[in-house]
Parts: structure tokens; C-alpha cells; sequence
């Protein structure tokens, strides 16, 4: 980890196209202002521990709770509107494990 000191106005560089400015400070924290290209996603720390939270979560419930058998021989078997796909590979394509 790099730290280092920055008074207002001063800025940090990253890359080519990645500039960290400070915009203001005060007792209560430090205002940055980020120059960034629009295709990097920027999120707050806490922002992507919670969208990682509720995602790991999601997962376990999704696995945490089986169908009971009884459930899915009074369930109707409804086609799918998507194309079958192929478990071997044709010519020129990779193979499934490798998409």
C-alpha cells in the first residue's frame, strides 16, 4: 500500500487516464474527486463488500433449499424456448468446458 500526503488541489496519478484529485478537507474526512474513463466501474469500499455479501448469500440459498420430490413430479415439464446446446464441440468452436 502506498500513503502519502496531499493538500487540497494537489492530485495522484494512475496510469494513463486515472487521476485521483482532492477537492476539499475537513475535520470530518477528506473530498476526493476521481478522473477516470467511463468503461472502469469506481465503487466504494463498503459498496463491494456488500454487493459481494448478498451475492455469496444468493449462492448458498440457492443451494440450501433442495426440491422435494413430490414438487417436481407435479411440476409440468414446460419445452424451453432456447436452442439445445451441443456437449461436443463442431468444427472451429471450443468445447463447452472451454467457452
Amino acid at each position: 500500500m502506498l500513503i502519502v500526503s496531499r493538500r487540497k488541489g494537489q492530485r495522484i496519478v494512475l496510469g494513463h487516464d486515472i487521476e485521483i484529485v482532492i477537492t476539499d478537507i475537513s475535520r470530518s474526512g477528506v473530498k476526493i474527486g476521481i478522473v477516470a474513463p467511463n468503461s472502469l466501474t469506481i465503487l466504494r469500499g463498503e459498496v463491494k463488500d456488500a454487493v459481494e455479501q448478498a451475492n455469496r448469500e444468493s449462492l448458498e440459498s440457492s443451494f440450501a433449499e433442495p426440491v422435494s420430490p413430490a414438487v417436481l413430479a407435479s411440476s409440468p415439464i414446460v419445452p424451453s424456448a432456447e436452442p439445445a446446446v451441443s456437449a461436443t464441440p463442431s468444427i472451429g468452436q471450443p468445447a463447452l468446458s472451454e467457452r
